[in-house]
């Protein structure tokens, strides 16, 4: 059961855990006109306030020859309408692919709720204070429970050549003034790369990178911060935002066909989605 990897089967989208239609069909093999069909049978019989909460039609963009395209309808649903729509799957393989796609939805569950209530984003090697003020610490591990909810943070911080280590919770605890600032600006900076539309920037082929032309961006997107702001914040840029790997890489541009410079970030596992899919 563990070899089963459901990481991008799930995402968070308005405070809501999804997964679509498209992703199941993926996962459990099958066309996703058959479950698009299954779906619609089960809206079909399903109370009006069921169906409302748990299953919503969207369309996704589906690219063609001759730079063409089609919109193709597909269903988000919660937790609930999969685990509705996963009773009609039947077989060994089904069952270990429902496990895991539960097991998935528990893990971004743990996800949001470390996000909501982590709200200064702290994470390993942030600086940080108490909030009634102390000299600066380090973090250097999350302590979480069964369920994958932080419950702690452990700490380090130095004074005449010795190392000292606590326990505290993550609500005494907040970021330093430098460490506040490289943080509104990655907010800033990947708010507006997605804004802008991710597929429109990232040259990467690589499924699960993100490569960006900090040249290019300049040009295209206003009101970035000033390029040495944006650069000393992008090295430590983490989850939940993409993750930083290299700075002026030269990459085969997807969308070019031209070799050009760019900062790679990977995606971290169960990244959140800011539009979907």
């Amino acid at each position: 059961m563990n070899t089963l990897d459901l990481n991008d089967a799930v995402f968070i989208q308005n405070q809501q855990i999804k997964t679509d239609s498209l992703k199941v069909a993926k996962y459990f093999g099958k066309l996703h006109k058959n479950v698009i069909r299954d779906i619609e049978n089960l809206i079909a019989e399903l109370p009006e306030d069921l169906r409302g909460l748990n299953f919503e039609l969207t369309s996704t963009t589906v690219e063609m020859p001759n730079n063409a395209s089609r919109q193709d309808k597909i269903y988000e649903m919660t937790k609930d309408g999969f685990t509705l729509l996963a009773m009609g799957f039947t077989g060994k393989k089904a069952l270990d692919f429902k496990v895991a796609y539960i097991n998935a939805f528990n893990q971004m569950a743990a996800t949001l709720y470390n996000l909501q209530h982590n709200p200064n984003q702290l994470h390993i090697g942030a600086k940080v204070q108490l909030n009634s003020g102390s000299p600066l610490f380090t973090i250097t591990k999350f302590n979480h429970d069964a369920q994958g909810i932080i419950q702690d943070a452990e700490v380090i911080w130095y004074t005449r050549n010795k190392i000292h280590r606590e326990t505290l919770p993550l609500q005494c605890l907040t970021l330093d003034q430098n460490n506040l600032i490289h943080q509104q600006t990655l907010d800033s900076f990947w708010s507006a790369i997605y804004n802008y539309g991710l597929d429109k920037l990232n040259h990467s082929r690589k499924p699960h990178n993100i490569a960006l032309s900090l040249v290019n961006l300049y040009q295209i997107i206003e009101g970035l911060p000033p390029r040495p702001q944006l650069t000393t914040a992008l090295l430590n840029s983490h989850q939940p935002h993409p993750v930083f790997m290299q700075s002026n890489q030269a990459v085969s541009s997807r969308l070019t066909g031209k070799t050009c410079k760019c900062w790679v970030f990977s995606t971290p596992k169960n990244m959140i989605e800011h539009q979907g899919e």
